[in-house]
């Protein structure tokens, strides 16, 4: 029996699911791509519905169910119900993904054959006093980065550079949790970019899960306009990579072995 607190959650997300529907649609207008294609290369229902795909990998076998049912649905409405009930039956999204190493909100992959670890920030800690970013919460999330960089050192010794990638770069109560060298080289990415996670769609609702209007607006207005090969453009906030030497992580956080750079 599905729980009131999970219902509760389905009808609060519906809007975040309407606006992700609604982008899926335009790109398979643009396209002539199947609708059920563009939501799994544009939307991060996918990982809603416990289905998720990490990295390039293919999607669970449930999905392709689902994709020809969200193909056959008559319009917009019929969609976002489908997609609520799927996920009023699905098992709940795991994270930390495979492969990451988790510490609170964040957690990293192991560093890649160029000594590169990369970090990711999940929303596991909203409550009464806030979300994972309110003010109160800043030494925590600290304390989080720091047993990631300590776990960095102990078990990746080839490690010699930490890399992000998120909108949240673009918010100082983000930025401010991180060594100032890495919060400084915030910059646009000069390469395509996938919005089938978060790092992109995030933005489009708070932590509370409850959708942003003026984001989930900007978004719905941009759609007329929007650039099949480019459709990251469609969102106010823009995806930001940044990255600095672990020895700035280790100096940061006051964590012992720390290596130059």
């Amino acid at each position: 029996m599905t729980s009131p607190e999970r219902i509760a959650r389905a009808d609060r997300t519906v809007p975040y699911v309407e606006v992700q529907l609604r982008l899926a649609h335009r790109m398979a207008e643009l396209t002539g791509a199947p609708l059920g294609e563009m939501a799994l290369a544009h939307t991060n229902l996918h990982r809603r519905l416990g289905l998720g795909v990490w990295r390039d990998g293919p999607p669970a076998a449930g999905w392709a169910p689902y994709a020809q049912a969200l193909e056959a649905a008559p319009d917009l409405a019929a969609r976002v119900a489908l997609t609520r009930e799927a996920w009023l039956a699905a098992a709940e999204e795991v994270l930390p993904h495979p492969g990451q190493t988790g510490f609170g909100c964040f957690a990293h992959e192991p560093a890649n054959d160029e000594g590169v670890v990369r970090i990711h920030f999940y929303n596991l800690d909203t409550d009464d006093a806030g979300g994972p970013l309110a003010g109160a919460k800043r030494a925590l999330r600290q304390a989080e980065l720091r047993a990631l960089t300590a776990n960095v050192l102990r078990t990746s010794p080839q490690a010699h550079t930490v890399r992000g990638g998120s909108w949240l770069y673009n918010l100082e109560a983000y930025r401010r949790l991180f060594p100032p060298d890495y919060a400084a080289s915030r910059r646009p990415y000069d390469r395509a970019i996938s919005i089938r996670g978060t790092a992109v769609w995030g933005q489009v609702i708070d932590s509370r899960e409850a959708v942003r209007p003026d984001v989930r607006d900007a978004v719905v207005a941009n759609l007329p306009t929007l650039d099949p090969v480019a459709p990251w453009k469609a969102f106010p906030y823009r995806m930001l990579a940044v990255e600095a030497p672990i020895g700035s992580f280790a100096r940061f956080y006051g964590v012992s072995g720390s290596r130059p750079g």
